[in-house]
């Protein structure tokens, strides 16, 4: 029995289970955060009831209120490294999409509500710490969504700086989405969409549905562009869910690659999210939702170089076989109105009447229906071509 164990759990086997012991017991695994560079945090008190609270900070707050929460600061490198965290507002960029300033940027918003208990730590490597922090909400502020960041980034020091000419400093900024409650107004419009072929020369297009954000809170939109064919089946589908920030345009650029065949397709943007004002980051009532369908656009692609081959291929088949179906129309038409009776006489078989009448004995055969061994007695009536016409066969 003791034989049999350890000729089960061999050497690679305990190897590997001392190996997982020691990581287990000795190494304190890295804590999960958004991080770039291995500087980086996340919410410390996420909520159970909204998944999005694992990665941003949501709160519901009341004019003239103070929110109270926590960033757990992660440093997942080997080093030593000073930590720097402060707030700022958000921006949009060009398309968009969710930002954070940059901290020398005027701060106006959600970045002067924030105020943290410590603005930076000193994490030992593979360790993390928790820095609390209030949000005050102004008397004045408007009612709907308010968006900002905390931003983590690692402090350089000047002895480092002149030792080298450039220093990259990392930096991380997790979202903070406050909700000023009051008359929340939840709606999107499909400004446009449009297909255009990109620069790159390889065929292939951009599919750009821009939608405008007309409510004041941002919406978690289900954006998808479906692709048919001239057949009507889909070619392809692009898309995913995108957060479109309050009274903010957003535009994607979907690449779709140049279609194999060819031909003639359609795209059509379909753009569905939750309405109910019930609903907010993280949250969906599970209810019917809204659906914005654009008009469906036409546009034109060539095959691929493969593609063109095999459909000039197909075409030469299809060509082909029309002809030898017109050929054999043309001869069957032939032999029913122009070819006449005849009686066999005795002596006569298929091959030497064929030969008579200068045709293929296969297609006398084939004209009167004959079956194997072709035996003809004398007296049978079969058609053949009249003795001026027998050439045509």
């Amino acid at each position: 029995m003791a034989s049999q164990f350890f000729a089960y759990f061999n050497y690679r086997s305990i190897k590997f289970i001392v190996l997982a012991v020691l990581m287990l017991g000795v190494f304190t695994p890295p804590v999960f955060a958004i991080e770039y560079g291995g500087i980086g945090g996340r919410p410390a008190f996420p909520r159970e009831d909204n998944p999005r609270t694992e990665s941003i900070f949501v709160h519901t707050v009341e004019k003239g209120q103070v929110q109270e929460d926590g960033v757990r600061v992660v440093n997942n490198t080997e080093e030593t490294k000073t930590i720097m965290i402060y707030g700022v507002d958000s921006v949009t960029s060009t398309d968009g999409a969710f930002s954070c300033a940059q901290r020398a940027d005027p701060q106006t918003g959600v970045g002067t509500w924030i105020e943290l208990e410590k603005n930076e730590v000193v994490l030992e490597p593979f360790t993390n710490e928790v820095v609390l922090f209030n949000i005050n909400v102004p008397d004045n502020v408007d009612v709907g969504e308010h968006n900002g960041c905390i931003v983590m980034q690692e402090k350089k020091s000047n002895h480092s700086e002149e030792k080298s000419g450039i220093q990259l400093s990392f930096r991380t900024g997790l979202r903070v989405a406050l909700l000023v409650p009051g008359d929340i107004i939840r709606e999107l419009e499909l400004e446009s969409f449009s297909v255009t072929p990109r620069d790159t020369g390889d065929g292939s297009f951009f599919l750009q549905p821009k939608v405008q954000n007309t409510g004041n809170v941002s919406i978690d939109a289900d954006v998808r562009v479906v692709t048919k064919s001239m057949f009507g089946t889909v070619h392809e589908e692009h898309g995913g869910q995108f957060p479109v920030l309050r009274g903010e345009l957003s535009t994607w650029n979907f690449v779709l690659n140049k279609p194999f065949w060819g031909g003639w397709y359609t795209a059509q943007p379909i753009i569905s999210y939750d309405a109910s004002n019930n609903a907010s980051v993280g949250v969906d009532t599970g209810g019917q939702l809204t659906v914005i369908k654009g008009e469906p656009v036409k546009f034109f692609s060539p095959p691929t170089l493969f593609g063109l081959i095999i459909e000039i291929g197909l075409l030469v088949v299809t060509i082909l076989i029309l002809f030898m179906i017109w050929i054999s129309y043309k001869r069957r038409r032939w032999m029913r109105k122009e070819w006449i009776e005849y009686e066999v006489q005795d002596g006569d078989d298929i091959k030497q009447i064929a030969e008579r009448f200068d045709i293929s004995w296969k297609l006398l055969v084939k004209a009167n229906k004959l079956k194997p061994p072709y035996a003809l007695g004398k007296g049978t009536k079969i058609t053949v071509p009249p003795k001026e016409d027998s050439n045509k066969q």
